[in-house]
């Protein structure tokens, strides 16, 4: 794994220059490269990763393998290996954030995505009336509760997409109810519809 930031390897922690720790994902949020399951899965916490299209990279390089075969002149090139998605987990569950109450709140968004969430749910969590933890929220993620809800239940599906579900299964696991109303949504964070997303996933487009 390699070193972040700079920053000495401690423990799954990195530690703070100058002494202490830093929490993760509270004070800062940690994303990998590669996404080796192993490796994400014995961290902790779990980390989040940058998947990236090997196999699409394998044909690229096969081809420039073939080319440089048939002739030996043949302009050598770098070979991309693109990033399709992010694979979140424990380590990017919620932003690092200053407020304590607002990252009360993105805690509790990110681990119940899958649930239905009202701001009563949130308000319930804090010593925040429900105007001031909305004014607040706002100040801090510039957008509204509810927004930045459907944004994380938007960027899950695309996990959920990527990883092999059917745009069905994926809004039946985030408690989605109106497929209708999920398209939608999706088509205006993304610009193509859930479907057009998986079919471009297959194609290995993402």
């Amino acid at each position: 794994m390699r070193r972040q930031s700079g920053l000495p390897y401690n423990g799954g922690l990195p530690a703070r220059r100058g002494g202490g720790n830093l929490r993760i994902p509270d004070d800062i949020a940690v994303l990998g490269v590669d996404n080796d399951e192993t490796i994400c899965r014995l961290s902790a916490p779990n980390l989040s990763s940058l998947n990236q299209n090997i196999e699409q990279g394998g044909y690229d390089v096969a081809r420039l393998i073939d080319r440089i075969i048939r002739d030996p002149e043949a302009e050598r090139e770098d070979v991309m290996v693109w990033p399709t998605h992010i694979v979140t987990r424990q380590s990017t569950d919620i932003y690092a954030n200053n407020d304590p109450h607002i990252a009360e709140v993105l805690k509790y968004i990110h681990e119940n995505i899958s649930q239905k969430i009202s701001v009563d749910d949130l308000v319930s969590l804090v010593p925040l009336s429900r105007r001031l933890l909305e004014t607040r929220f706002k100040r801090s993620m510039s957008t509204s509760i509810y927004d930045y809800i459907i944004q994380v239940r938007i960027e899950k599906m695309t996990q959920l997409l990527s990883e092999g579900m059917s745009v069905s299964e994926a809004a039946v696991e985030l408690g989605f109810s109106d497929i209708k109303n999920v398209s939608r949504s999706f088509k205006q964070l993304k610009g193509i519809t859930p479907s057009e997303y998986r079919q471009q996933v297959i194609q290995g487009k993402f």
